[in-house]
C-alpha cells in the first residue's frame, strides 16, 4: 500500500512526519510550527534580543524555555497557564521542547 511522503524534521532526527498512522497526537501540527521556528532561529534570536532579569534562586526551567513552552501552548489553543499541568505528560510537547519534564502551571505563572 502506498503512503504519503515521509519527512524527517530538522530539529529532531528521530521524528518523522508521515500519514501512516502509528503514534498519533492531536497536537502533532506543532511539529511543523517547531520546524518553522527553527528555520527562523527563534531560540537564538530570542536569547539575543530579549533581556529577562531573573531573580529566582531555585528553578529547573530557565525563562526562555518557559517562554517557548507558553508560546507553543498558545499556538495549540491552550491559552491558560493551568493548561501546563494538563500538558506535562504530552509526548508532542516533550519532543518539540526537547525535555523529559515540562514546566508546571506554577512555574509558568
Amino acid at each position: 500500500m502506498a503512503t504519503l511522503h515521509e519527512k524527517k524534521v530538522q530539529f529532531n532526527s528521530k521524528l518523522t512526519i508521515s500519514n501512516t498512522g502509528g503514534n498519533l497526537s492531536t497536537d502533532s501540527g506543532l511539529v511543523l510550527v517547531k520546524e518553522f521556528m527553527e528555520s527562523l532561529n527563534f531560540s537564538d534570536l530570542s536569547k539575543q534580543y530579549l533581556g529577562i532579569e531573573d531573580k529566582r534562586l531555585y528553578h529547573i526551567h530557565d525563562n526562555f524555555s518557559l517562554m517557548e513552552q507558553l508560546i507553543y501552548q498558545n499556538i495549540a489553543g491552550y491559552s491558560t497557564d493551568s493548561s501546563a499541568n494538563l500538558l506535562k505528560q504530552a509526548p508532542i510537547f516533550k519532543v518539540i521542547l526537547d525535555k523529559s519534564r515540562l514546566a508546571s502551571q506554577s512555574s509558568i505563572s
